[in-house]
């Protein structure tokens, strides 16, 4: 087994790949190559065609090199759900599934859990049993129970990324049913345990604090009654460090902790002695803190509070699990798998348990075992547990080549598993140069990049040489993981301005500068960033910058497109960025992610929708009437609505046919006629073609394009034709229920619900994005912004929260 790390890890790849085939003569369709997206997958062939092909030139007559040609089409290079998407289709019988079955869109399937959770809700409530009672009080919202359903999903949805669901939940569960056992030590427990971990820590850093504060007292012999309390502290939570307390012996020494009281002297005046002060008042708010909200609870009191929700727990996983039961039943019955079962039916393939109760191996793993040669895994640090358990049960155990960065582990939020990566970096031994790898688990470490120039390189190991840590970032980033110059850039060889040097600049909004200029105060942080980097750009591009282009080998003049703002998120602050460029003339593309039904050409098409399917409802018909297709002003709507005050709007506009203002007759006439006949199509047309046949009918579609920003309008207009064709493949049918299909992904931001995009990659504008979405890109000028902000920390807000070895912790009680 062999690990690989750093940057160049898919160059690496590709040339291991390369390597086996050439020179050690394995065919490709015995190996397996592994890959995080489908466009890697793709370029891997790509490379790896390419490199046989140049081989071919040296050999014509190569018999094995020619066979690869040919053994391409049919190689194991794709994604995991690729692969075992394959699993599945050919030994769907082993898990009784159609052999037709289709991968749902995420919108479907949002929906139909949406479906069977309020069907289960009102079987539930039907019952009216009290522990039901008791959960929806508990985790239900003010007004309804929509926070209950949302945990449940959202529960659900994180123990799909364990190999083995229900016997997760199951097992964690457990962990609350402390029947026999509340008298045992608190400590002794996985909450308990991480408890006294994090206390110890922060009782470290008050005692760094207060050796701070005493340094500061040490040079004035006249402070030494002050330097006297000072130490008293440091030897006081000493003594809590020392030894191995239990949790009640903890408990107790830290209630008693009582800190001195701190001197007081109208003849000693002395900065130095406010400072320590200072500081050691800092450490006491720390340990108060901390006391408070760890220790107060004994043993048997944690250990009764913990017991105390084993019965909620317990509803609560029953739900889950009879959910998961009807939602698996569904989607049988519909011929439909969502990404979750792509993995979790090929585990199931691959795994199954013995008479002892274990997972073992079944005879179709076996066969792949004996398959392949070797596997092949990019991007190993964004790996999770059941890719991994896959992946191993296809393995011999030592044939698996990995190559990846736990530094770049951007996907825990989606369960990846970095601690994967992490254990066989730190398990795995260096390898030596010439060695043989075979059967070996070794590492090899590249930290060469290829990208940066030497200025970005140093800054970036600066920084992170001081911040990364073990414990906040899963490596300790000593100078052994510093990231070293692979390739030099030249200088340009006459004298031009070129960009290649780091900058930090640093907003002090309460310098006396600012506090003159009253209108730069009353800017948000965005707004005040937004504004110093137009100024940059406008800068760079009054000297005449030059950039490196790798395609021409040269410098050359800067354009827009070679610069990028990176933001941690796009979705508040991009707009401050995105107007400020504007206001200086320069063209500038963001990538938000706005609700795109929310624009006024989709809201009017889909009132139109609705009233096709049904007129009587009065807010979606006046806004098809004010808009181009109804094309009424509001004193038309008044005198139609005065015509008619105590009915409803469709009435009102039915009687208007009966009004003795002619041109308005004639007019609600026609928009009845427009109705009528778009009511008959959607008799027989389908989804898109009644749509494609409105733009044409009502002119929308060409209207928009005479607004302002029309060709992203006529994108969005597009965008909902595709998604109505996208629709009609899926397992629900109707325009009431495409209908009831977009209010639903609208309100819960599910599926595709993005803006259209009308930007390429190669158009010349500045670009804004979150940083998540510039992996792999790469930019000549990147303004780093929007650093100030504080860690997002709402998941530890949240009621419960959930970790993949500690299980389960209750936030409504206090442990």
């Amino acid at each position: 087994m062999l690990q690989l790390l750093g940057s160049g890890k898919t160059t690496v790849l590709v040339e291991r790949i390369v390597t086996k085939i050439i020179n050690e003569k394995v065919d490709i369709d015995k190996l397996l190559i592994v890959t995080f997206t489908k466009a890697a997958a793709s370029e891997m062939k790509e490379r790896i065609l390419d490199a046989i092909y140049k081989k071919i030139e040296e050999n014509p007559n190569d018999v094995h090199l020619q066979k690869q040609l040919i053994l391409l089409n049919k190689a194991n290079i794709s994604t995991i759900h690729s692969f075992c998407l394959d699993i599945i289709k050919n030994y769907f019988y082993e898990i009784d599934i159609s052999p037709k079955v289709r991968l749902a869109d995420n919108s479907e399937i949002q929906i139909l859990k949406q479906e069977i959770l309020e069907e289960l809700f009102e079987d539930l409530y039907e019952k009216n049993e009290k522990d039901f009672i008791d959960l929806v009080n508990i985790y239900g919202g003010y007004r309804d129970d929509e926070n209950l359903k949302d945990l449940i999903l959202n529960i659900y949805d994180y123990i799909q990324s364990t190999p083995y669901p229900k016997e997760w939940l199951e097992s964690q569960v457990e962990k609350f049913n402390l029947v026999g056992k509340l008298d045992r030590d608190f400590k002794n427990t996985d909450w308990g345990n991480i408890i006294i971990e994090n206390f110890l820590e922060d009782v470290n850093v008050c005692i760094e604090k207060l050796e701070t504060a005493k340094e500061i007292l040490d040079k004035d012999n006249e402070l030494e009654k002050y330097v006297a309390v000072l130490l008293e502290d440091i030897s006081m939570l000493k003594k809590i460090l020392n030894e191995d307390y239990t949790w009640d012996e903890m408990y107790n020494l830290v209630n008693n902790i009582k800190f001195e009281t701190w001197p007081q002297s109208r003849k000693i005046f002395s900065e130095d002695k406010d400072l320590a002060k200072k500081i050691r008042d800092e450490a006491k708010k720390i340990f108060a803190s901390n006391k408070d909200k760890f220790f107060i609870y004994n043993s048997k009191q944690a250990n009764a509070d913990i017991y105390e929700m084993y019965n909620i727990l317990k509803i609560l996983e029953n739900i889950i699990l009879e959910f998961s039961e009807k939602y698996q039943q569904e989607k049988r019955e519909k011929d439909i798998i969502d990404y979750s079962d792509i993995e979790h039916f090929a585990l199931n393939i691959l795994k199954r348990k013995n008479e002892e109760g274990q997972y073992v191996e079944t005879e179709i793993a076996k066969k792949y075992q004996e398959k392949f040669v070797e596997i092949a895994i990019d991007e190993y640090q964004d790996s999770n547990l059941v890719q991994e358990e896959i992946l191993t049960s296809v393995s011999n155990g030592k044939n698996i080549f990995m190559v990846g960065d736990v530094k770049q582990s951007i996907y825990k939020f989606r369960q990846a598993k970095p601690e994967l990566f992490l254990d066989k970096y730190e398990k795995y031994a260096d390898a030596l140069p010439n060695e043989n790898l075979i059967n070996k688990s070794t590492k090899i470490k590249l930290f060469e990049n290829f990208r940066s120039r030497l200025t970005i390189l140093d800054f970036i190991n600066f920084i992170f040489f001081k911040i990364m840590n073990k414990k906040s970032g899963g490596i300790d980033y000593t100078k052994e993981e510093f990231l070293n110059l692979g390739k030099e850039f030249s200088k340009p060889e006459e004298e031009i301005n070129y960009a290649g040097k780091i900058e930090l600049h640093m907003i002090d909004k309460e310098s006396e500068e600012d506090e003159e200029d009253e209108d730069s105060n009353q800017l948000e942080n965005s707004q005040i960033e937004a504004t110093i980097i137009s100024n940059k750009i406008k800068e760079m591009f009054d000297n005449n910058y030059n950039v490196y282009d790798k395609k021409l080998g040269k410098y050359r003049k800067l354009t827009y497109k070679d610069i990028v703002i990176l933001l941690r998120t796009t979705a508040n602050n991009a707009i401050n960025y995105e107007r400020e460029l504007n206001l200086s003339g320069f063209p500038v593309y963001t990538d938000i992610s706005s609700n795109y039904f929310e624009e006024i050409e989709i809201q009017v098409m889909l009132s139109l929708l609705k009233i096709i399917d049904n007129p009587d409802n009065d807010i979606d018909l006046v806004t098809v009437l004010r808009s181009v297709i109804g094309d009424f002003d509001d004193n038309e709507l008044l005198e139609i609505r005065l015509n008619s005050k105590n009915t409803s709007y469709y009435e009102a506009l039915k009687k208007a046919l009966e009004i003795e203002n002619e041109e308005l007759k004639l007019k609600v006439g026609n928009f009845f006629n427009m109705l009528k006949d778009l009511q008959a199509k959607q008799e027989y047309y389908s989804l898109d073609e009644l749509i494609w046949y409105i733009y044409e009918k009502t002119g929308l579609y060409d209207y928009v394009t005479t607004m302002k920003n029309g060709d992203l309008k006529i994108a969005n207009l597009k965008k909902l034709f595709e998604t109505a064709k996208d629709y009609e493949k899926t397992s629900f049918k109707g325009l009431y229920n495409f209908v009831n299909y977009i209010d639903k992904i609208s309100k819960k931001n599910s599926g595709d619900i993005s803006s259209a995009k009308i930007i390429g990659e190669n158009d010349n504008v500045i670009r804004i994005m979150s940083i998540h979405k510039s992996k792999g890109l790469e930019f000549p000028i990147v303004f780093l912004a929007d650093t100030g902000k504080g860690f997002n920390m709402q998941d530890l807000n949240k009621k419960i929260v959930l970790h993949q070895e500690i299980g389960i912790r209750n936030a409504v009680h206090k442990l």
